[in-house]
């Protein structure tokens, strides 16, 4: 069984279509980055897989198949939604952390909602303390330090830990190294593929045996960023996703979008040798 699918998917949101047709199958454990230039709707792969929450029916008209953990997203009830929800982490663009919640109270808050009579509380804050170690952020872990005094690397990295504090079997991150430097893009890119952090206490596999390593799908502007990262590379152009393939396959493309994607760093131009003076003469 695949971990996610989209088949046949056709997204319009006021007005304005971002998926035309567009279909995805990843299986179990496998890095997806999906690349697209700024504005062409890549956001909404993420967003639509979740079920796209907080957006008003009247505003989307979503057509086609997306399927979960085996499960068709409009299939399910609201209660159902939210039980699929728990399970899968997501990071987007500008974190979501809650600005009146200290660092510690939004980590924890998916097992609070969720696991309170599960865990415990000792349980829900030994958890809290392993991701903040784990990602080298135990400083925030003081009770009080809120998020306005977070710069955007700690941000990302807060909720990095919000997302994974529930084993989620399905990781969704929305341009994670957007706006970073590119050491901080190089720290978080590394816990993005491969963090997993492990717990003394196991929750409840509600969403049934899947690969011990999470599925991860991750949305960009610059492929060049996740090169060395990820299984598989896929383009959203026009509302299509278009399978590029592997690293090998991406640095071999001549599609000009792809290029364009890829960034002057890897562009032919700068990867020939530059010839001194004395050589040409």
């Amino acid at each position: 069984m695949n971990c996610v699918e989209m088949r046949n998917v056709r997204l319009e949101v006021d007005g304005h279509l971002y998926l035309d047709g567009a279909s995805l199958t990843v299986a179990p454990g496998e890095s997806v980055v999906i690349a697209g230039l700024p504005g062409c709707g890549k956001s909404f792969v993420p967003r639509s897989i979740l079920g796209l929450p907080g957006m008003d029916a009247d505003e989307v008209n979503l057509q086609g198949d997306i399927i979960v953990a085996g499960k068709r997203i409009d299939d399910l009830s609201g209660q159902e939604l939210q039980a699929l929800r728990r399970r899968v982490g997501s990071v987007m663009r500008d974190g979501g952390l809650i600005e009146n919640m200290d660092v510690r109270t939004n980590v924890t808050l998916p097992l609070t909602y969720h696991y309170q009579h599960t865990l415990g509380p000792a349980a829900i804050q030994a958890r809290c303390d392993a991701v903040l170690e784990d990602l080298q952020l135990s400083r925030l872990g003081v009770p009080g330090i809120r998020p306005v005094a977070l710069n955007r690397e700690e941000r990302l990295c807060v909720s990095l830990a919000r997302a994974v504090i529930c084993e989620p079997f399905l990781l969704l991150f929305d341009e994670p190294c957007l706006g970073l430097s590119p050491g901080s893009a190089r720290r978080l890119s590394r816990f993005v593929f491969s963090y997993q952090p492990t717990f003394a206490t196991i929750l409840p596999q509600e969403q049934g045996n899947w690969a011990s390593v999470p599925t991860r799908i991750i949305t960009t502007a610059d492929l060049g960023r996740y090169l060395d990262s990820a299984d598989r590379f896929i383009l959203l152009h026009e509302g299509r996703l278009e399978v590029i393939g592997d690293r090998t396959a991406v640095l071999g493309s001549n599609d000009p979008r792809v290029r364009q994607l890829l960034g002057e760093e890897f562009s032919p131009e700068r990867s020939a040798p530059v010839m001194t003076e004395a050589v040409r003469g």
